[in-house]
């Protein structure tokens, strides 16, 4: 009953906090296990939540003994349907002995459940795999090999694909993969167990680095975000992919950090060099407060855009004062509680998700009370409770459409000007675009003949 409430309590909170919450291939989650589900892990106890919520039966996860820290914690996660599991790093001069962890894990396989584990063992914010732990393969052979009632026990691969994942209201893409069936690898475990187990643990992370950007180092990460806002607009217009916008964004970023990688491989000084010049246009549009240029297409409707945007958040400046004086506590308060709390940006994200789970309700019945105080109206108290989240919602929306059309004007005001900063800002889009095209058509005809070759 506790992971019922918890899990609708947590179902209700991702949705405020996430902005677009997009799953692909959801129908290869299996709705009952035996089943054990592996994803990549950027974004701590964010991630959990996350993955559970898509999932239809009770989610058992493993977790590192160390938050099992008191007979409190201890009696609250294991009814939460946490597993503690000793590693390396947290005792680093004891022996690890996890074999109460196994034993829980194949019981709660053997009654048809589904267990969810990082198999990368540490939560890192950032868009890459580390190196898997092999763990969840041994975990998985012994349950088939020992176990008849697990004979037909799955590993599902997810990736985590998070726009910004220390921020409120940004985007989460779970890209579900196809099922991994774990007796396909029970006779090769029989005759050689430690060589078969690196396989199937070399398998997984194949499968997971189909389904996330991979991006080798945080320069590169950084690189590819950049080439993203010069760039990733005209990729997608000159590149026709029949699938919704999220997948086309996913697969439009995994062919720039593959092309990335091929052209830091083979001509290192030339990326080195057009990096150069795109930190130096990034840097110059910090100083302006500005955050895109935009392109000559693009700048055609720019001026009619901003004053409609303009004329509409006027009109509704009164309704965006009443959201924001309703809903300012609650949205700031877990944004305060996570600066308290921590100074880890992986942290942040469900520290915000669950000080908002508490804050947004009691601060809604005290200003709900506060009402029926001064004016005890059933009908009145009926629709200001439904108003406070509407009214949350459009202040968020009025405030992100607020700084769009100032930075609208910031980018008017300086074209319009005639100024040489302007030119020359264009100067260097033009020429960083150029610059990324002709590596497009290189790297694409280098394919074809790799391709024509093999």
């Amino acid at each position: 009953m506790l992971y019922l409430v918890l899990k609708l309590i947590l179902r209700t909170g991702l949705w405020v906090f996430f902005r677009r919450f997009v799953v692909r291939n959801r129908h290869l989650m299996p709705a009952r296990g035996p089943l054990l589900v592996v994803a990549n892990h950027p974004n701590t106890f964010m991630d959990p939540i996350v993955i559970a919520s898509l999932l239809p039966q009770q989610v058992y996860f493993i977790a590192k003994s160390t938050v099992f820290s008191s007979p409190l914690h201890n009696w609250l996660l294991h009814h939460m349907n946490l597993i503690p599991i000793n590693r390396r790093e947290d005792q680093p001069n004891e022996p690890v002995d996890n074999e109460a962890t196994f034993k829980a894990s194949y019981q709660a396989l053997e009654a048809q459940k589904t267990l969810l584990i990082f198999p990368e063992g540490t939560s890192f914010n950032e868009r890459r795999l580390r190196k898997l732990k092999t763990g969840t393969a041994r975990m998985a052979l012994s349950a088939v090999e020992l176990l008849a009632e697990v004979a037909d026990l799955q590993i599902l691969p997810v990736g985590l694909n998070y726009s910004d994942p220390t921020r409120f209201r940004s985007d989460v893409f779970v890209n579900v993969g196809k099922p991994i069936a774990v007796a396909s690898y029970l006779s090769r475990y029989r005759h050689d167990g430690k060589s078969t187990v690196n396989e199937l643990t070399d398998h997984i992370r194949q499968q997971l680095e189909k389904l996330i950007v991979i991006t080798p180092s945080d320069d590169e990460d950084i690189l590819i975000r950049q080439i993203e806002d010069v760039y990733k607009g005209r990729l997608a217009a000159e590149t026709p992919i029949a699938a919704p916008r999220h997948v086309r964004d996913f697969l439009l970023t995994r062919a720039i950090a593959k092309g990335l990688a091929y052209f830091l491989e083979t001509q290192p000084v030339r990326v080195e060099h057009f990096q150069n010049k795109i930190r130096a246009y990034t840097r110059q549009l910090q100083e302006l407060d500005l955050q895109h240029l935009p392109t000559v297409e693009e700048n055609n409707v720019l001026l009619r855009q901003t004053l409609a945007r303009t004329v509409l958040l006027t009109l509704t400046m009164p309704l965006y004062l009443y959201g924001l004086i309703n809903n300012y506590l609650a949205y700031i308060i877990p944004s305060k509680v996570a600066d308290v709390l921590t100074q880890e940006q992986e942290f942040r994200a469900p520290i915000m998700l669950s000080v908002g789970i508490f804050s947004f309700p009691l601060l809604y019945t005290l200003q709900a009370y506060t009402l029926w105080h001064f004016c005890p109206n059933a009908l009145y108290l009926l629709l200001y409770l439904i108003s406070l989240p509407l009214s949350g919602f459009l202040a968020l929306r009025y405030w992100n459409t607020l700084l769009r059309v100032r930075e609208h004007w910031l980018l008017l005001r300086l074209f319009m000007s005639n100024s040489p900063v302007a030119e020359s800002l264009k100067r260097q889009q033009q020429e960083l675009i150029e610059k990324l095209e002709s590596a497009r058509k290189e790297y694409l005809h280098q394919q074809n003949d790799s391709q024509s070759t093999g």
